[in-house]
């Protein structure tokens, strides 16, 4: 069994839907149940300080970190417009994350199946 479909971490996927907005264009969002999903690896990958020119910086005051979400690909329903909620252990607080890149499957064998997202924190 791959390492992958057995991670210590639970995470709950809103998934993506379509909806229509004000004006009657059809947008896609998350929706506003959440599907639980265990077994999964939420791993740090970066964290920064006001680095990014693209979000309001006030006096440096802004933190944004990234994660690679692992897991299942027959447990994820994970899209592009999907948010994903991670009660992390560590800092013992609820946290909730955009999808920033992916999500990819990757199959390449029984023992390597999973599924991998780039998620960016909301704050």
């Amino acid at each position: 069994m791959a390492l992958t479909k057995n991670g210590p971490h639970t995470v709950t996927i809103f998934v993506e839907e379509e909806a229509e907005d004000f004006e009657g264009n059809i947008v896609k969002r998350p929706s506003a149940t959440g599907v639980v999903v265990s077994g999964a690896w939420m791993q740090p990958l970066a964290s920064t300080r006001g680095a990014f020119a693209a979000l309001k910086v006030d006096a440096g005051q802004n933190i944004s970190a990234a994660f690679k979400l692992l897991c299942a690909p027959a447990k994820a329903p994970l899209g592009w417009w999907s948010r994903v909620e991670w009660f992390d252990p560590i800092t013992k607080t609820q946290r909730k994350f955009a999808v920033l890149g992916g999500p990819m499957p990757r199959a390449f064998s029984a023992a390597t199946d999973h599924l991998s997202c780039t998620l960016q924190e909301m704050r």
